[in-house]
């Protein structure tokens, strides 16, 4: 089997803001830009992050603006 791979979500948005985000965005529940619930086997992961604080974020979004927010 051929596995498809790509760069790191990290790289297709590298100026994503944590700042203003909800606990549920924080943790992937939620989609980082349009708030929309998430599950697994949908979610795009956007790469673990640090916020202002230094806390860590896991940002998580819907394959729609996962693809409309890459620059």
């Amino acid at each position: 089997m051929t596995e498809t791979t790509g760069p790191p979500a990290e790289a297709l948005h590298p100026n994503l803001n944590t700042d203003g985000l909800t606990d549920e965005q924080r943790r992937g529940g939620a989609c980082t830009y349009c708030g929309g619930p998430l599950t697994t086997g949908i979610a795009v992961d956007l790469g673990e992050r640090r916020d202002p604080d230094g806390v860590r974020v896991f940002p998580r979004a819907c394959p729609a603006c996962a693809e409309r927010c890459a620059p």
